[in-house]
């Protein structure tokens, strides 16, 4: 539309362009056959003149007196001597009479300056109209344009909008048809365990992390594809999430001892957020997660969450691992991974994904910061119930 906004402007412009002189040729022509009669005689206009009120009138100015003579028997209609004296004199001073209902021309003849002044009253009427009459046909013409290109713009997304739609259901009837087989397998490899003699079977090991894998990332995306049918699928409830912030950090704390991290809680109390329990709970799981995943061994793992006007601002930070400024801008993007030789078969890349989602359902806002030297940052800000 902006291009097609540009061209009719052009159009309009070139057409007003061509109105204006059409307007004005009687004008100008006036003016040379006002000079040319002026020029053919002494002291009078000449053949042609007619005498009382006129649209054209010739002056002449004496350059050493300065007094100015009318070449003509007639008066313009609407301006007395006096004014179309001062016309003259600005004429002659080159200034522009455009502006006052006036067109004018100069020339210089026997040592005098001769001015022709014509009435334009009635060609800027008629501009003023052919401006009128173009600006809505340039308004009409682009409201029918616009018009026409949104039915056509909605009849050409309908079967991407439709192919869009029937992709998003298979993915989560996949996903929901491969929870059972998957149970099945995870099940009857963990039975031949405890079936066998000695209980240690690396095949059935990794049978087991491979099964346990591919059943996170299809509940994961289960998840996504039934908030993208109703984000705010399921009970909303109001929830004191500092309590929640805690008992997860809590819960991360045996896993993060294993990897020589330390996680260092600064939790203010009593911050409540309204939505659904179990999807804000993977919200605090996954940054949780994330952060002690990439966190360099030995590192601490920060977990913050305070006021922030009217909403709680939750952070997790995390030393020792640095996200490039080219695949910070990615990372709530569905199966992007900023690491591609540290997560591959151990992160789904939706993680992410499923926590902007969830946030953003909620009314808030997630973000995502990393330094060298400062390490990495998500921070979601949500609202707060008792704000």
């Amino acid at each position: 539309m902006a291009v097609v906004t540009l061209v009719l402007l052009l159009v309009s412009g070139a057409l007003f362009i061509g109105a204006r002189k059409v307007i004005y040729s009687d004008a100008d022509q006036m003016l040379k056959r006002s000079l040319v009669l002026a020029f053919g005689g002494s002291g009078t206009a000449g053949e042609g003149r007619r005498s009382g009120r006129e649209r054209a009138v010739v002056l002449t100015i004496d350059p050493e007196t300065g007094a100015i003579e009318n070449r003509t028997d007639g008066t313009l209609d609407n301006f007395s001597e006096e004014e179309q004296r001062a016309l003259a004199r600005e004429a002659a001073q080159g200034k522009s009479l455009n502006k006052k209902g006036v067109r004018a021309s100069v020339e210089k003849r026997n040592g005098k300056t001769y001015v022709a002044v014509v009435d334009t009253a009635m060609e800027d009427r008629l501009q003023a109209a052919a401006v009128k009459a173009l600006a809505l046909f340039a308004v009409g013409v682009w409201l029918a344009l616009l018009l026409l290109v949104y039915l056509l713009s909605g009849w050409a997304v309908r079967p991407m909008a439709k192919a869009w739609d029937m992709q998003r259901q298979f993915v989560a009837d996949a996903s929901h048809d491969l929870k059972t087989p998957l149970t099945v397998i995870l099940s009857n490899s963990e039975l031949l365990r405890q079936q066998g003699e000695s209980g240690d079977s690396p095949e059935l090991d990794r049978i087991q992390s491979a099964g346990k894998r591919m059943k996170d990332l299809v509940q994961k995306m289960l998840t996504l594809a039934r908030m993208e049918d109703d984000p705010n699928r399921g009970a909303w409830e109001s929830m004191d999430l500092s309590d929640m912030v805690m008992e997860t950090a809590l819960a991360f704390e045996a896993a993060a001892f294993e990897k020589g991290l330390t996680i260092e809680e600064n939790v203010e109390s009593d911050l409540v957020v309204k939505g659904n329990r179990a999807q804000v709970q993977s919200v605090v799981e996954c940054l949780l997660d994330n952060a002690c995943k990439y966190a360099a061994p030995g590192s601490r793992v920060t977990v913050s969450l305070e006021k922030a006007g009217k909403r709680a601002k939750l952070t997790v930070h995390n030393t020792g691992s640095y996200i490039p400024p080219e695949d910070i801008q990615h990372v709530f993007e569905r199966f992007y991974r900023a690491d591609k030789s540290r997560t591959e078969g151990d992160s789904s890349g939706l993680g992410l994904a499923i926590v902007e989602s969830v946030v953003e359902a909620m009314g808030g806002t997630v973000a995502a910061e990393s330094s060298e030297n400062g390490g990495t940052a998500f921070t979601a800000l949500l609202p707060r119930e008792n704000g």
